[in-house]
């Protein structure tokens, strides 16, 4: 693929054009490592480097074309340097125009929330294709078009990377995009130029202070998607029982719907019966069985209903294929050893209102004898003030406390450990470990569990690795505790 450099900058905010804007460009590179011959440069201000530091190197790299914010001192023979006000929103705008548009041939649904997006977006993914429609999966679990899957490194991929994947899923005949869309993607312009036909919250809590520093600020980077990404044609559906959705609604132009079990709202979900298998539910006075487990999931199925009503699905349709939606990597997944009876669980519950909702739904369905161990570690190098907030959560729910390294980055792990530790609780026990290897840890609490109890490794969920002083290091929760119990067996 090919395009006139002229072509690319239409609807760009262009200060300023040195240079020749009528030579082709063959591809978009956001940094030096990667560029190759007759590629556009963008030259973006990160936290940590500044890509104009590495204009030189891109273009001899081959780079013709260079985006900045600043005019380079130094300008090379032969070089098009494209000045800009922000460096971001252009390549928003580039990447559509260089990938022929791809948002304005799909229906692109952004899932945004602290917790759930996911699963919604996993869900929702699975049921259209229950339902022989073609789409995308873009989330943290990676791109997934129809079957075939692309790794991705961050919850909202780059912009080049995201049109990219809908411009190749349009080529094998997708018709709808299912997107998480994360506070980080949002403030950083990681969806600039995407034109969405619906967006859906899931719920806003506490994550992510470390970067956004107030949840002020949280919330209103969240809020912005509705407000500035959602055209009036397009829907915004809100989970009306989340204590923020009021806040959320205000000066959205799209259609705003509400889903939830509680409140009032335009769709309603009940629960008749729960167990360790599933959950038997009520909707539109249709009830049937999910293999999902807990509330919340309860309302990300509700929201993944709600959604393909809103893009003009038959709800009968929607309500034969909806209970055949299997439990999602990573995300309450189950193993039950044939030896012991020990239940494994792993899920990726790495913040307060996560790993509160989890030993919650837990708490709901497992037998009073059953014991609950809970093996739980914090990001390094991420909100510090949550640590304490899980610790304190896990030692009062559970009967055993494993505290334990999760990805502590560049960050101490003992550190960290005593992070969680700094809490103060009305309740008094010892059943409190703090084990800095995480492989020992789980050996641990299968070593002290008894018959039938049951073992939750919160936080890392489908991460098949573990992040440690700028490397990453193969690690799968579930894998490591499938091959301990095999030793132990």
């Amino acid at each position: 693929m090919k395009k006139i450099l002229k072509y690319l900058l239409k609807k760009v905010h262009v200060l300023e054009i040195i240079g020749n804007p009528q030579k082709w460009i063959k591809g978009i590179s956001i940094c030096s490592q990667f560029v190759e011959i007759d590629t556009i440069f963008f030259a973006i201000k990160g936290k940590k480097k500044n890509g104009h530091q590495f204009i030189t190197e891109s273009i001899e790299k081959g780079a013709n074309t260079v985006v900045c914010e600043k005019k380079p001192i130094l300008l090379h023979k032969n070089i098009t340097y494209v000045i800009v006000k922000n460096s971001m929103e252009a390549l928003g705008t580039i990447s559509s125009n260089f990938y022929d548009h791809p948002t304005k041939k799909i229906k692109l649904v952004g899932i945004t929330g602290t917790n759930g997006k996911t699963s919604v977006a996993a869900i929702l993914h699975h049921l259209f294709y229950k339902m022989g429609e073609k789409s995308i999966l873009i989330s943290t679990i990676g791109i997934k078009i129809l079957s075939q899957e692309f790794p991705t490194k961050h919850t909202t991929p780059s912009i080049v990377d995201i049109n990219k994947y809908l411009n190749l899923s349009i080529q094998k005949g997708c018709k709808y995009a299912f997107m998480e869309v994360s506070s980080h993607g949002i403030h950083q312009k990681r969806i600039a130029g995407l034109l969405f036909t619906g967006g859906v919250l899931t719920n806003i809590t506490h994550d992510h202070l470390d970067y956004h520093k107030s949840f002020e600020d949280y919330l209103s980077t969240k809020k912005s998607f509705f407000e500035n990404f959602l055209p009036k044609n397009a829907f915004a559906l809100i989970n009306s029982d989340d204590q923020n959705s009021h806040k959320i609604r205000k000066n959205v132009l799209a259609k705003t719907y509400f889903y939830g079990l509680k409140k009032k709202a335009d769709y309603r979900i009940k629960i008749m019966k729960k167990n360790i298998h599933g959950t038997k539910l009520l909707i539109d006075g249709h009830k049937f069985f999910t293999f999902l487990i807990g509330e919340f999931n309860v309302y990300n199925l509700l929201a993944c209903y709600a959604t393909a009503i809103l893009l003009g699905k038959n709800k009968e349709e929607i309500l034969q294929k909806i209970n055949t939606i299997p439990p999602i990597k990573g995300r309450f997944e189950q193993f039950i050893s044939s030896y012991s009876g020990i239940r494994i669980i792993v899920d990726y519950a790495h913040n307060p209102d996560g790993i509160k909702n989890l030993l919650k739904a837990i708490h709901e369905i497992k037998k009073q004898e059953e014991r609950l161990i809970c093996i739980i570690g914090c990001g390094g190098n991420r909100d510090k003030e949550k640590r304490s907030l899980m610790g304190k959560i896990v030692y009062e729910t559970c009967d055993f406390s494993i505290f334990t390294s999760d990805n502590p980055r560049e960050e101490d792990p003992e550190k960290i450990l005593i992070d969680m530790k700094n809490f103060r609780s009305s309740i008094s026990k010892e059943n409190i470990l703090t084990i800095v290897n995480r492989k020992e840890a789980i050996r641990t609490a299968i070593q002290i569990a008894r018959e039938k109890d049951i073992i939750v490794i919160a936080g890392k969920g489908h991460e098949n690795y573990q992040e440690i002083q700028g490397k990453r290091y193969p690690f799968d929760d579930m894998e490591i505790a499938k091959t301990l119990f095999s030793e132990f067996s």
